[in-house]
């Protein structure tokens, strides 16, 4: 417990000490208020709206700043520190998660205000919300230790803009389908967070089991410090 509370709070502080981290979903959010704002009294679709900024901010935010924080910790021999202190693998993947689930959290809240939602349409928004952001979060630290490392952020934005044109093309609505940002994508913009929520759910948990299954593996090969790794090539 001490040493997932000591990776929580050194990732909450490496977070807000870098302010190309804050960037990005600062301007997810600022975005859809902003149009919200400019076009107030007009016959808007807020769902529609600011589901594009959910699903950019869930997609390519999260998988790019938990994959940002293992590159990071890779660099400054954070990762080699902390696992010769006793940090294990888990640790560090239930810290990490939980500093970025914690800022994620607030700006889902924002996104959900905007498309004023409440009651059980916000819980039922805030769990598929921050399920996605968890999955996300899980697949970047998973492709930073892969070899496909370096198309980190082409596959966030694959994510989240590619169910934004998927509305509009059947052939890629069947392909992006079965993926937690159309689930999210669909939900939001059915304007019905009650309609087809458990299914929705259901997929995003099953994205998030398979991500998961692929960081056990990359993790018994590579290591989170990649000290495995080194060991192969000596």
């Amino acid at each position: 417990m001490r040493n997932m509370k000591a990776v929580f709070i050194k990732q909450i502080l490496s977070f807000f000490k870098n302010p190309e981290r804050i960037a990005a979903p600062a301007f997810f959010i600022a975005i859809p208020f902003l149009i919200l704002t400019l076009m107030a009294g007009a016959d808007t679709d807020r769902n529609l709206i600011v589901s594009q900024f959910v699903i950019m901010f869930i997609g390519i935010s999260m998988v790019g700043t938990s994959a940002g924080f293992i590159m990071e910790d890779r660099f400054t021999m954070n990762l080699r520190f902390m696992g010769m202190a006793g940090v294990k693998p888990y640790q560090y993947l239930i810290g990490t998660c939980a500093a970025l689930l914690l800022i994620s959290f607030g700006a889902i809240i924002l996104f959900g205000l905007m498309i004023r939602y409440s009651g059980e349409s916000m819980i039922n928004f805030l769990i598929i919300s921050v399920l996605g952001a968890a999955t996300s979060m899980l697949l970047g630290i998973t492709l930073s230790l892969s070899k496909i490392g370096n198309f980190t952020m082409l596959i966030g934005l694959l994510l989240g803009i590619g169910p934004i044109f998927a509305e509009a093309n059947e052939v890629l609505s069947n392909v992006f389908h079965f993926t937690y940002t159309m689930q999210i994508t669909i939900i939001i913009r059915s304007g019905d967070m009650m309609t087809d929520f458990a299914e929705s759910v259901q997929i995003v948990l099953i994205n998030f089991a398979v991500i998961l299954l692929a960081f056990i593996f990359m993790n018994t090969r590579t290591g989170l410090d990649g000290e495995k790794i080194l060991k192969r090539r000596q």
